[in-house]
């Protein structure tokens, strides 16, 4: 027998889905706030000549994308309250786990593009009178950011779409509240296909934004 869909269902679980999808995009945003800083100062330590600092960031680096991030979410929410009584809201946990995992791929995108620079650029600067400091904020991170966009952006996407994960906590972001609404219909194909298709849309609009970023930046 065929399965009828039965979108009317929507009539009452449609506000549900909203706020499920307000959270998903509350959380991700957050998250890369956070994973881009934790991925730039990452990246400066991994490129210095402090070796403690290199040694710390190599092994953050290798950890957090070593790390499965649904375990990690769970370690850190149930476990890490377990071991030592510490407890965070769910949300705060989620955005924790996604910025710091997440802060460790986006460490290896800032380097790749911070090294992507000339190195004459960096001796130009120094010959000119720059310090160190200067030269990164005024002359090489302004070139770095117009090579590392694209792959921000596809992290952007990624962390967008690993959210999900942190329905497993109890946070009622768009797959969480649609888990719900389906359980209380029974009507799974309706809440996942308008789930899977809100993912869909948003994730091309993420890449058109990306693109434009990108265009508005080789021309200038």
């Amino acid at each position: 027998m065929a399965y009828t869909f039965h979108f009317e269902v929507f009539e009452t679980y449609w506000t549900w889905i909203a706020k499920g999808l307000w959270i998903t995009i509350y959380i991700s945003i957050i998250s890369m706030f956070f994973a881009l800083i934790i991925g730039l100062i990452i990246s400066i330590f991994r490129l210095s000549r402090i070796n403690i600092l290199v040694i710390f960031s190599k092994t953050y680096i290798e950890i957090f994308r070593g790390i499965p991030l649904f375990v990690f979410i769970i370690w850190l929410y149930y476990g890490l309250a377990m071991v030592s009584g510490i407890n965070f809201e769910p949300i705060t946990a989620g955005v924790i786990c996604l910025s710091m995992q997440h802060g460790g791929y986006l460490a290896e995108i800032y380097r790749a593009g911070i090294q992507a620079v000339a190195r004459g650029q960096w001796e130009a600067s120094f010959s000119l009178g720059f310090s160190i400091i200067n030269t990164f904020v005024r002359i090489i991170f302004p070139q770095a950011v117009k090579i590392i966009i694209p792959p921000i952006a596809n992290m952007f996407i990624g962390l967008f779409k690993d959210s999900a994960l942190v329905s497993i906590i109890g946070v009622n972001e768009l797959m969480r509240q649609s888990q719900i609404a389906t359980s209380l219909t029974f009507r799974p194909f309706e809440f996942y296909t308008v789930t899977a298709i809100i993912y869909i849309v948003l994730t091309l609009c993420l890449s058109q934004i990306a693109k434009f970023l990108e265009l508005k930046m080789n021309n200038e």
